[in-house]
């Protein structure tokens, strides 16, 4: 996961908190003598004889009549104590984009007559996207009997409407992608050529991904040959849901669009 993800994901936990009204949003940044619970009940718990016992204002109150004061009353509690810890977070997690930041500005700052003399330790993604973008490739070639004709937005044939589909997609969010560009991979102590659906960056880091897009999962025969692939991949190091992502349909399931957004957003910006 991304920095800039975890910023979000933290942020967001932030805000369910605070949106379920226990706490105000000064709670997270005072000190802790001067937070105010907006539930003011305080509960002390004891066990007796090996059973929960709960008191409010050192009176004990029964846990089945009062389930839901006493859970909103933990609940506001574990809030205000963690709220503090959240916002240390944030900030830590900004800090250190503010660091990552100046560790590539320190190579885009120099002399370009300097820059051109090495590779830096740190490479941009910025000039990551701009070596992949540039790169050339030679895909597979389609059959002569195959008289169909998918194009993407950009004007690259494609084999299926589904692949259009999720190419189009990459390609509205800003996603760098090859079609069908080759890689080099290992079986069985061999060097093979495999040609991955697409071979997409994250936009945030530079990693490079491959997405399949598995169109017949109703075929046993293509099923087969894609757990074939899958297992390649495996070998090589290339994890499914880490490096290799898969999208899938039958003809009774087709492609769901929704899912290539959630891909594109968790993976890949």
């Amino acid at each position: 996961m991304s920095i800039y993800k975890e910023i979000q994901r933290t942020e967001e936990i932030k805000k369910r908190i605070l949106a379920q009204g226990y706490l105000s949003e000064k709670d997270s940044g005072a000190k802790n003598d001067e937070k105010k619970c907006k539930i003011e009940t305080r509960i002390t718990c004891r066990v007796i004889r090996g059973k929960l016992r709960y008191y409010i204002d050192q009176k004990y109150v029964s846990q089945k009549k009062n389930q839901n004061l006493l859970k909103k009353a933990a609940l506001a509690e574990y809030h205000k104590k963690i709220l503090p810890v959240i916002e240390k977070l944030i900030v830590c997690l900004k800090n250190a984009i503010a660091l990552e930041n100046e560790l590539t500005d320190v190579y885009n700052q120099m002399h370009v007559g300097k820059r051109v003399l090495f590779e830096p330790d740190i490479i941009p993604v910025s000039k990551l996207k701009e070596e992949f973008e540039n790169e050339t490739y030679e895909g597979l070639d389609f059959d002569e009997n195959d008289h169909t004709e998918y194009y993407t937005n950009r004007g690259e044939r494609v084999r299926s409407k589904s692949e259009k589909i999720i190419a189009d997609e990459l390609d509205r969010w800003g996603i760098p992608y090859k079609y069908e560009s080759p890689l080099l991979l290992n079986v069985d102590g061999r060097p093979k050529v495999f040609y991955p659906d697409f071979t997409v960056m994250n936009i945030t880091t530079g990693e490079i991904k491959y997405l399949e897009h598995l169109g017949m999962m109703d075929n046993q025969y293509y099923i087969n040959n894609a757990l074939g692939k899958l297992d390649v991949f495996e070998r090589n190091g290339l994890l499914i849901g880490r490096d290799v992502l898969l999208l899938h349909e039958s003809s009774r399931q087709p492609l769901n669009t929704r899912i290539i957004l959630d891909y594109i957003n968790e993976f890949l910006l």
